[in-house]
């Protein structure tokens, strides 16, 4: 398997849901410890995870309120040091509120192993930080 995907159904309208996955100031409660992320395409950012582990990004593709797309890589003191991956996040409709999934691919077929040991937990964990604003931002 070459990519990683995970779901979560956000009990929220597709644009509340955008608006959570895209607000500059929710994307730190979710993404990472620190993110610095425009939704525009060729915007490039950051994102630093609560470990350290800081990635660089480009957007590659948005459809407001649809899709987001961006290519990141690990980058380290002399560069970036990780393999390159595009990550997907789809938002459509559900019966119950948005269903929000997140495919992560390894764009270099050297680098799929390391993209299933390591991604998996992360997005399990980043979407689960996802629902877990919205279920407060509901109760406040």
């Amino acid at each position: 398997m070459d990519a990683v995907e995970r779901q979560v159904t956000l009990p929220a309208d597709l644009e509340g849901a955008w608006d959570l996955l895209t607000r500059p100031d929710e994307l730190a409660g979710w993404l990472g410890a620190e993110v610095d992320l425009e939704p525009r395409p060729g915007a490039a950012g950051a994102v630093t995870d609560h470990d350290g582990t800081r990635r660089r990004l480009v957007v590659d593709e948005v459809v407001e309120g649809h899709r987001l797309t961006w290519q990141w890589a690990i980058e380290g003191d002399d560069g970036l040091v990780g393999p390159a991956s595009q990550v997907e996040i789809t938002l459509t409709p559900a019966e119950d509120g948005t269903r929000v999934t997140v495919v992560e691919r390894a764009l270099e077929p050297a680098a799929r192993a390391e993209l299933q040991a390591s991604a998996g937990a992360a997005w399990s964990h980043r979407l689960l930080h996802l629902e877990s604003l919205l279920l407060i931002a509901a109760a406040v």
